[in-house]
């Protein structure tokens, strides 16, 4: 490797300053270990930013003719360039006050070192902040990463690998909680005739406008995930059976009511759900719960149905007192009759204190039997 092309893979550093003084004093400090470029005044300085791409800091001056060092980092800051915006940038300046900095720091200054900084100090300043700059690059990239793995580009819902998650923190937190999980899965109906009609691209979009009308169904607690192809999947914490079919049905209704229009003609989209439950398939894995969905999608071929569980009353969970208030509100007094007296033992401490506080002559014995 020669000379130039080492060089070039030097950190480039842009001196913005009117004395031709103090850019030589920084070049002097800085050109052993950086690609060192200057401009007089801060409109040249904008310009040259603008032109040079790989420009990796800037040192600028408080006061210049054209545009001074407040007014040049205002533009960076607010250019709408990522780039610039997260440009470090240093002010020089003859001013040591405290106030001045002030004004620098909140105008967007990464940092402030003043003309009479040694050479050691001022090395110090402008590494830090290069590698600070690749730090905060590099948790940009890695956050970029992680909303792609779990976000479907296609659909712009969940990905698989947000589904997997969610569903194992799921059936974590019902397995501490005495609580259950309900996965449904959801697959279009006659969907390669669809995307041969439509083709790759408007079948695409289709699929889209499908994910976003499913997500407006759903509770906040929910997650929804496509998968693959015509497949998309939603995890639903703490939900009953009962509840679970009213929403399964709600899906499947809003997808065949849904209007879509190809070449003047409305297509009609339909959609069958099979339901898997955490507690009533005795199911405590994501793997093991995705299995039991597909197997019951697939064990009866009728598009356009929902495909429920057998109830395991013996099995069936308790539910915590809030969720029995909501169920009670929702008018699930049936489902929550064979819980009763395992709430009301739950309530028991509450009762007794109630009992003996309020002297309601309560006879709780029969909880204890």
């Amino acid at each position: 490797m020669n000379e130039s092309s080492e060089l070039s893979t030097r950190p480039k550093v842009l001196i913005v300053d009117d004395s031709r003084i103090v850019r030589a004093t920084v070049k002097k400090h800085l050109s052993e270990h950086f690609d060192i470029l200057e401009e007089a005044d801060g409109e040249a300085g904008w310009k040259r930013l603008l032109a040079d791409t790989s420009i990796n800091l800037m040192v600028s001056d408080l006061t210049m003719p054209e545009l001074d060092g407040l007014g040049l980092l205002a533009r960076i800051r607010s250019s709408g360039d990522d780039r610039l915006h997260h440009l470090p940038v240093i002010i020089i300046s003859g001013e040591e006050d405290e106030a001045t900095k002030l004004r620098c720091v909140e105008c967007g200054a990464n940092d402030f070192i003043t003309k009479s900084t040694d050479r050691t100090e001022m090395l110090a300043r402008v590494k830090a902040n290069l590698e600070l700059a690749a730090t905060r690059r590099e948790l940009a990239e890695s956050r970029a990463v992680q909303v792609q793995t779990t976000t479907d580009e296609l659909t712009g819902v969940g990905s698989s690998h947000l589904l997997d998650l969610q569903l194992n923190q799921a059936l974590a937190f019902a397995l501490r909680h005495n609580s259950e999980v309900t996965l449904l899965l959801l697959e279009v109906n006659h969907h390669q005739a669809l995307n041969d009609k439509l083709g790759e691209k408007l079948y695409g979009q289709m699929l889209g406008l499908l994910a976003k009308l499913l997500e407006g169904k759903l509770r906040k607690e929910d997650t929804l995930a496509h998968l693959t192809g015509p497949m998309f999947a939603i995890v639903s914490p703490a939900t009953p059976l009962t509840e679970a079919r009213i929403v399964a049905e709600r899906l499947r209704n809003s997808i065949a009511n849904a209007r879509i229009n190809f070449r003047g003609q409305q297509l009609r989209v339909t959609a069958s759900i099979s339901v898997a439950n955490s507690w009533h398939d005795d199911a405590q894995s994501s793997e093991r719960m995705m299995m039991i969905a597909q197997d019951r999608l697939y064990a009866t071929p009728i598009e356009n149905q929902v495909f429920m569980p057998e109830v395991n009353t013996s099995i069936a969970p308790t539910p915590l007192i809030a969720e029995a208030l909501v169920m009670l509100h929702k008018g699930m007094g049936t489902e929550l009759q064979p819980h009763l007296l395992a709430l009301m033992r739950n309530l028991q401490p509450l009762l007794a204190m109630a009992n003996q506080e309020l002297n309601l002559d309560w006879d709780l014995s029969r909880l204890d039997e």
